[in-house]
């Protein structure tokens, strides 16, 4: 048995295997660097440009944000339940997108709230109504394909777990199928992204205990994805690319099947991802809303019970010129495939509040991009 099995067996003895993963002794000042970046988009409250996903981001990191924090959950409130809710149905383009409620509703977890009362069970209604539509799309055989993607199909489904809202076992079934027969889906596999969306989706499913008739199927889809996402770890330690690391080591860290392969692979991932913040890879708020979290040892698993009283660092603006800070309307995003041949690279130009969804629905429309 080498080090780090001995290591693990040690671990186990202690009752402490789940934790064979966890991104620790990072700079201090390099986890505030990433915080800094988020507080001038925090300032930017127009319906169009709020982020739940920094909100989320932020309450799970080891920083706070002060009364600007507390500021951006109720300006995300009022944008949300009043466009959300709203029965005009004329400017449908300016309405959230399912993707972006469930965001939502992770953010009101995230500051301990469940989502209730007549407006929460009206918006928990809407998603479940999406994940419907979304199963009808998929069909009965499995032939189909999401109208959006497994991606917002796994977030939704994790949205409503963590505020203990079950969705049908039907609606499960489906991304437990994908999962089971990726090489049925148009790609031929999952992006390493959306393997750790559904993954996170069916710990909370697991630990929560929501849908006991998968409980079995959802057991054996959690190793699947694990062992699918250390296959994706490139020589220099990412797991699929150096963006889709931060969710895919949220949901390694959560893991409760610790090997040794995965103690060496999260020790390799740390290495890189230390190397990515020294050349400052990561700027875009939504990736850094998913670093964050990991940095300091959750993931959105953690929305299952979060803890709202963890002491956290108060951050303080970047001490740079006003020309440095500043918020630019739009971001350039270069997606690049090695694995196929030819390779695939493609820029697009999107808003500073763009999801990853966004991204990719943005390079679907100017190239021969596809995604699950």
């Amino acid at each position: 048995m080498g080090c780090l099995g001995a290591l693990l067996f040690l671990l186990g003895g202690l009752g402490a295997l789940a934790r064979i993963c966890e991104i620790t002794e990072v700079d201090s000042t390099l986890v505030e660097r990433l915080g800094q970046h988020l507080l001038p988009w925090m300032d930017r409250l127009s319906p169009e440009q709020l982020n739940p996903s920094i909100y989320v981001g932020l309450r799970l990191s080891s920083l706070q944000a002060g009364a600007k924090e507390a500021h951006y959950l109720h300006s995300l409130k009022l944008s949300y339940q009043q466009s959300l809710l709203s029965n005009d149905n004329s400017d449908s383009e300016a309405k959230p997108s399912m993707g972006q409620l469930a965001l939502y509703l992770l953010a009101l977890r995230a500051n301990c709230e469940f989502v209730g009362g007549r407006k929460g069970d009206r918006l928990v209604s809407q998603l479940k109504r999406f994940l419907e539509d979304e199963k009808g799309a998929i069909g009965h055989n499995h032939q189909g394909h999401p109208h959006t993607s497994y991606y917002q199909y796994s977030l939704g489904i994790l949205a409503l777990c963590v505020h203990q809202k079950r969705v049908h076992d039907s609606v499960v079934g489906k991304l437990l199928y994908a999962v089971e027969h990726e090489q049925h889906l148009q790609q031929g596999h999952f992006p390493v992204d959306t393997l750790a969306m559904a993954g996170l989706a069916f710990s909370c499913l697991k630990l929560s205990n929501l849908n006991p008739n998968q409980r079995n199927r959802i057991t054996v889809a959690l190793g699947r994805v694990q062992e699918k996402i250390l296959k994706a770890q490139t020589p220099e330690g990412h797991f699929g690319n150096v963006y889709s690391t931060p969710l895919a080591l949220q949901l390694l860290m959560a893991s409760l099947r610790p090997t040794v392969e995965l103690g060496t692979a999260c020790l390799k991932a740390k290495a890189a991802l230390l190397a990515s913040l020294q050349h400052k890879a990561f700027q875009n708020p939504l990736m850094i809303s998913q670093l964050l979290p990991i940095l300091n040892q959750k993931s959105y698993v953690d929305l299952i019970s979060p803890d709202c009283e963890a002491p956290r660092v108060l951050l303080e603006p970047a001490t740079e010129t006003p020309s440095q800070t500043q918020v630019p309307g739009f971001i350039h995003v270069t997606l690049k495939v090695s694995s196929i041949s030819p390779s695939y690279r493609h820029s697009v130009s999107v808003p500073v509040s763009s999801s990853l969804e966004d991204v990719l629905k943005k390079a679907q429309e100017h190239s021969r991009f596809r995604y699950c």
